[in-house]
């Protein structure tokens, strides 16, 4: 990849899924352990959810390691749902409260705070996953598309060249010269659009 992912996305993301990782496993330990004691659903429901959280983690390890785009994805999905999911139920539980409790608003302050934590390794992961599109969009070259070729594969054979008159070289060198009006036209365009 390039030197910006490699500088320091990279390390990142696999911090934040080690991260990720280990408070899904302790998420997973208390799920069980209160299953266990209790045998209450809820607990179950948890259990299993935090096993499927740990599943898209390893998904998203694997994407990073072997630079696929669509498992980055899907953890990336994954996630955004899984926050605004949590946003909302926190919300939802605020608006239910008939009085204001300083305390339990002190104590809901703390899932808000990880859910802004949450929103920055989101935000690293998509880094990399957009250092990866721009990486994989200039490594391979685009496939010409079926239709284009018609469905079928032609081979040219080469011709022998003919000597220019000197009509056909100023012909040339006139469209050459508009070709390269109209690339630097265009590079010009880009460079203003990197630049907003």
């Amino acid at each position: 990849m390039g030197s910006n992912s490699d500088g320091y996305l990279v390390p990142c993301a696999y911090c934040i899924a080690l991260l990720d990782f280990i408070s899904a496993l302790l998420f997973a330990i208390i799920s069980g352990v209160v299953f266990a004691r209790h045998g209450h659903w809820t607990a179950l429901v948890a259990l299993i959810f935090t096993i499927f959280w740990m599943v898209i983690i390893i998904v998203l390890m694997a994407g990073i390691y072997r630079r696929k785009l669509g498992l980055v994805r899907f953890w990336l999905v994954f996630t955004c749902l899984g926050i605004l999911l949590d946003g909302f139920i926190l919300l939802y539980g605020l608006t239910l409260a008939i009085s204001v409790n300083w305390e339990g608003v002190k104590i809901t302050v703390l899932p808000f705070v990880g859910l802004a934590v949450e929103m920055t390794f989101v935000y690293i992961i998509y880094l990399l996953y957009l250092d990866m599109i721009d990486y994989s969009a200039t490594e391979t070259p685009p496939d010409e598309k079926y239709r284009e070729r018609s469905g079928c594969d032609v081979k040219y054979a080469e011709e022998e060249e003919k000597p220019l008159d000197r009509k056909d070289l100023k012909r040339m060198e006139k469209q050459a010269k508009e070709r390269m009006k109209k690339d630097k036209a265009v590079l010009k365009k880009l460079q203003k659009q990197m630049r907003k």
